[in-house]
């Protein structure tokens, strides 16, 4: 298949270039979440590809300027999808597998020992494509992530409403703290090194 200026793409396959109709269908067990020293990049599933959250992206590889990253990009490697964040829906810009792989290659920080941006980088080739290659999957499904979160929000209203010295809410918290060390340890094990207390 041939893109638009007629040059061959990821190995010979073109990324489909989705219609409004297409990507307003997103929803959130569509979106898995990766988190690596508390920072997380969300990945939007597509036909089966994984997309990713360009924004995330970004500031995992340390890039000031996103605009001039995506602009650096095919067109077919980069899209806008409405996606369920929340606040609500969100239109975000997305990036395919082979932009995500551009950005890592092109990041100067990325190749610096010693960044942020360098350590995100080992970790993605070491840890989540590998994973992913065996298991088809890592990260934690958003909406397990989003029903934790309103949860732990809810709980937040209820400690506030009737004090911090109830027992019952210092248990739910613990409960909440368990919880989400079981959601971390199930779909990203190696992330509970020391980071969720």
């Amino acid at each position: 298949m041939k893109s638009k200026n007629n040059s061959l793409n990821a190995g010979g396959f073109a990324h489909p270039k989705f219609s409004d109709e297409t990507i307003l269908n997103i929803n959130s067990d569509d979106i898995s979440v990766i988190r690596f020293e508390n920072v997380q990049v969300r990945i939007v599933k597509i036909n089966n590809n994984p997309w990713f959250v360009a924004k995330d992206v970004c500031d995992a590889l340390q890039l000031t300027n996103s605009r001039a990253a995506l602009l650096a990009l095919d067109e077919d490697e980069k899209d806008v999808s409405l996606i369920y964040t929340l606040g609500g829906n969100q239109k975000l810009n997305i990036i395919s597998e082979s932009g995500f792989y551009k950005l890592i290659a092109r990041s100067r920080k990325a190749t610096t020992k010693g960044t942020f941006a360098h350590r995100f980088t080992n970790w993605v080739f070491r840890d989540v494509i590998p994973s992913i290659r065996k298991t088809g999957a890592y990260g934690v499904p958003f909406s397990a992530l989003n029903d934790f979160t309103k949860r732990q929000q809810q709980y937040q209203i209820t400690a506030s409403k009737h004090g911090r010295d109830l027992q019952s809410c210092k248990q739910k918290k613990a409960d909440l703290q368990r919880e989400e060390r079981e959601l971390w340890k199930k779909y990203q094990p190696d992330f509970l090194d020391g980071e969720i207390h």
